[in-house]
């Protein structure tokens, strides 16, 4: 995730669950995606299934637009 998706997610995670502050969230998602080792259970489980559900958005929606480019 460029730095921009980051502060979107950061955004969205925390306007709709706001269980975690926004620089503590912006941490783990950006040493996440940089391929870090870590543990994220506890308060952290919330923010990977949120990034799961956004990066299954974000591949529905490529879906859909590839599909409509082709019809």
């Amino acid at each position: 995730m460029k730095a921009e998706e980051i502060k979107a997610f950061v955004d969205a995670y925390c306007n709709n669950v706001a269980s975690l502050p926004a620089d503590l969230v912006t941490d783990f998602v950006t040493r996440y995606e940089s391929g870090e080792d870590i543990d994220y259970c506890g308060e952290h489980t919330g923010v990977m299934d949120a990034l799961g559900m956004w990066h299954d958005a974000i591949r529905w929606h490529l879906q859909q637009t590839k599909e409509g480019m082709t019809t």
